[in-house]
């Protein structure tokens, strides 16, 4: 889902600390994150990087993890509180021959996120590189700091990889902070799935619209049988989707039709001072476009790919 209405956004930034950093090195480091997950990892140059799906066997997701080729080591950033987890499941799954070493970076290195309309000018004014032109996903390596630009949350978006020593991240601590409910606000607003949220164990990466994040021309990996014959028969099961609703509902809450039938769930929601109050919610894709949905009887509108 893209944001296509512009709104200005001041520059925040986001401690990430708490999410995982996990240095992978060898010849083989890409392989085996090719046979447990989504993306073409074997197709990742130096200086790329990609979304890419740890999948259970029945393409349930696990975590969506943002790897970066670095040249001589492999970045993996997990998802909040999930880098233990992670470095457990890649460790088991490392082969008697495979040529892969793991290290734990959390403590080696801050992560830190920032968002806001003027995120790319800021970090190149001070820092002296050059950002403009970094596809999504993908890194810019200088001085021991890796800028990795992510999804457009207000308005632009970068993960900042800095070594712990302090030498590099005194002007982002300048930047003021942005508390868990405003995060989840902007990305609400720009249709921005969470781990925890919207990215969990209960729906699988097409239903999500992680579509970027999945090859469908790659060998086997963990949980592929199950997400290539959705794709080839066109059967989610569900969709991710924006909501407007009259007022404010704990989440989750489950959506439902006129005649009381469970059309599916508002898995977050906040009120928007641009957009009114507005969720994101799975819709079952067995119920009617034209069907009314409602959450205790407050109407649940369809906003589709942009805030109406």
């Amino acid at each position: 889902m893209t944001q296509l209405l512009a709104h200005s956004y001041p520059l925040r930034t986001y401690d990430e600390q708490s999410y995982g950093r996990i240095q992978m090195r060898g010849a083989d480091s890409l392989a085996l994150l090719q046979r447990l997950t989504t993306n073409d990892m074997l197709k990742l140059q130096p200086g790329a990087g990609c979304q890419t799906v740890l999948t259970t066997p029945i393409g349930r997701m696990m975590d969506v993890l943002h790897v970066v080729h670095a040249g001589d080591v492999i970045w993996v950033l997990t998802s909040r509180d999930q880098g233990p987890a992670v470095y457990s499941h890649l460790k088991k799954n490392i082969f008697f021959n495979d040529k892969v070493t793991l290290a734990p970076a959390g403590r080696s290195h801050h992560q830190i996120a920032l968002y806001g309309n003027d995120a790319t000018s800021w970090l190149a004014s001070h820092y002296g590189v050059a950002l403009a032109n970094v596809p999504l996903w993908h890194a810019h390596l200088h001085d021991g700091a890796m800028f990795v630009r992510v999804a457009a949350v207000g308005g632009d978006g970068w993960r900042v990889i800095l070594p712990s020593d302090g030498t590099h991240d005194s002007a982002l601590r300048t930047v003021p902070t942005m508390s868990d409910a405003e995060l989840a606000l902007w990305q609400i607003e720009a249709g921005v799935p969470a781990f925890g949220a919207e990215l969990t164990l209960d729906y699988i990466p097409l239903e999500a619209g992680l579509w970027s994040a999945i090859s469908f021309s790659k060998g086997c990996y963990v949980g592929q049988e199950i997400i290539a014959r959705m794709e080839s028969r066109g059967r989610l099961a569900k969709n991710l989707t924006r909501v407007r609703m009259s007022q404010l509902h704990d989440t989750p809450a489950v959506i439902t039709t006129s005649g009381g039938k469970e059309a599916g769930v508002l898995t977050r929601m906040a009120e928007s001072p641009r957009y009114g109050h507005i969720g994101l919610a799975y819709l079952s894709t067995k119920i009617d476009a034209e069907e009314p949905l409602s959450i205790n009887g407050d109407a649940v509108v369809r906003c589709d790919e942009h805030w109406q």
